[in-house]
């Protein structure tokens, strides 16, 4: 009989050793990988995230070393465009053209170190620049490598300046050791200190793929002052004797006390002036000449507040005002008279009185920086000023006559003390009604309030004139003076 023994003992310690053998192995793969999931028999799911992230992380170890490749490529050309340095910029000059008709260099003004460190000055021998003149610039670039750049300038200009010839920006290749101008002209429309500058320079590698830009901190300033009127006469008359300080002696003929010179009668000469004995000595009709006294003090007072500037920029009341302080100044200093100033808005600032070229320089750069600002009413000025002024001397007065209750009050505190006053009102309210910024009820009731101001102040003695906009300065004073 045939019969099959089975241990079944044996064949269960059998399976048994095989399950802890593949324990044992999957524990010891573990261990020695470090990793908990080594096969997709270990977790699936886990498998494949862990497959993911390693792909993931093996493209951003590519990105970096792209990033690091092109960085060495950026090195590579910044090192190249290093050799033009944009100090290339090495000279600048400025003209200037008075009524379209004559330049002239300012003087030193291509030496590269001072315009480098900004500090330009005019020359003393320059002529100034007024409103509506123009100024010619020049920049001159140097390339010192040996290689053609690429190169992008834009030199600064002021945002009220008009470009009227040329361009201040230029697109260009420039070879190797060679050099370039940018040249334009600019008009000044408005007074004021300006400055031209920095110049921004962008230099482009050979192919157009990258870029240095730099500023360079070159600057040029200059001053514009006020548009002059040439004035025949202001009809100011002096009233004060000689003996004051101030006078100025002139050796020319006209109304004075100083015995001059004789000259043959002319038909129409006074006969209170005829020289009887000269006439009895020489047989003909002589007549004393006398050297003409100069006004011993004339005061220009601007007012230049916040309500001075209503209107366009290039037209309101502190526009005309500067313009005619400046004709003023100019056509009284000519005579050789002594000529004050005070601007008055946030603060009271002065120019006592003198006479000469300086001083109508030193005026019309006072008249340039003035600003409107601040309220300071008239009375306060008046105050200030009035014992520090001679008794009688003619002052002139520009402003507008709005939004000062104490205008009435230092007009009369002036004509107490016999100050011949002048009073030039460039109205805001006309400005403002040409740009159509005030309609006509307004504007009516506004200039009824003006005119019986004005009534009042004539009433005071002085001379006021309502200067309208498209009026000459010289047919505003012979209005206000009552010729």
């Amino acid at each position: 009989m045939v019969s099959i023994n089975t241990n079944i003992s044996s064949l269960l310690a059998q399976n048994n050793t095989r399950q802890v053998n593949n324990e044992l192995e999957k524990a010891m793969e573990r261990l020695s990988s470090g990793l908990r999931v080594n096969s997709a028999a270990d977790d699936a799911a886990g498998l494949a995230v862990a497959g993911k992230m390693e792909s993931q992380l093996r493209g951003i170890n590519m990105a970096i070393r792209n990033a690091q490749d092109g960085v060495g490529l950026i090195q590579t050309a910044e090192s190249g465009l290093n050799e033009l340095p944009t100090d290339g910029l090495v000279e600048s000059s400025i003209a200037f053209s008075i009524d379209n008709s004559s330049q002239d260099s300012l003087d030193q003004l291509t030496n590269a170190g001072s315009l480098q460190s900004g500090d330009y000055k005019p020359s003393e021998t320059s002529p100034p620049i007024f409103e509506d003149g123009e100024i010619q610039v020049t920049l001159r670039l140097q390339n010192h490598s040996p290689l053609s750049k690429i190169l992008e300038v834009k030199d600064t200009v002021p945002e009220v300046m008009r470009i009227k010839e040329g361009a201040n920006y230029i697109l260009m290749e420039l070879g190797p050791r060679r050099e370039t101008l940018i040249e334009y002209t600019v008009e000044c429309p408005l007074r004021g200190f300006y400055t031209l500058g920095p110049v921004s320079i962008r230099v482009q590698d050979p192919f157009g793929l990258f870029h240095k830009e730099k500023e360079i901190h070159l600057y040029d300033d200059f001053l514009v002052f006020p548009k002059t009127e040439d004035l025949k006469d202001a009809f100011v008359k002096s009233r004060v004797p000689k003996i004051f300080t101030g006078a100025v002696n002139i050796r020319q003929p006209g109304e004075g006390s100083n015995f001059y010179n004789l000259r043959e009668y002319i038909p129409g000469d006074p006969m209170r002036k005829v020289n009887w004995k000269a006439y009895a000595r020489q047989g003909k009709m002589m007549v004393n000449e006398f050297e003409r006294d100069a006004v011993s003090d004339i005061i220009l007072i601007v007012d230049s507040r916040a309500i001075a500037e209503t209107g366009p920029v290039s037209r309101n009341s502190l526009v005309y005002s500067t313009r005619a302080a400046a004709s003023l100044a100019q056509y009284f200093l000519s005579r050789r008279d002594s000529v004050g100033l005070v601007i008055y808005g946030n603060e009271i600032n002065s120019v006592d009185r003198d006479t000469g070229k300086k001083q109508l320089y030193v005026l019309l750069t006072k008249l340039a920086g003035a600003a409107a600002k601040g309220n300071t009413p008239l009375q306060v000025v008046t105050n200030r000023i009035m014992p520090h002024i001679n008794k009688g001397s003619p002052i002139i007065i520009l402003s507008p006559l709005e939004g000062d209750p104490t205008m009435v009050n230092a007009v009369r505190d002036f004509r107490a003390r016999d100050f011949d006053v002048t009073v030039l009102s460039p109205s805001s309210l006309e400005f403002e009604f040409d740009a159509r910024r005030l309609d006509r009820t307004g504007y009516e009731v506004m200039k009824t309030e003006r005119d019986i101001l004005m009534t009042e102040l004539r009433g005071l003695g002085a001379f006021v004139m309502d200067w309208e906009p498209d009026m000459l300065l010289s047919t505003a004073l012979a209005g206000a003076r009552g010729f």
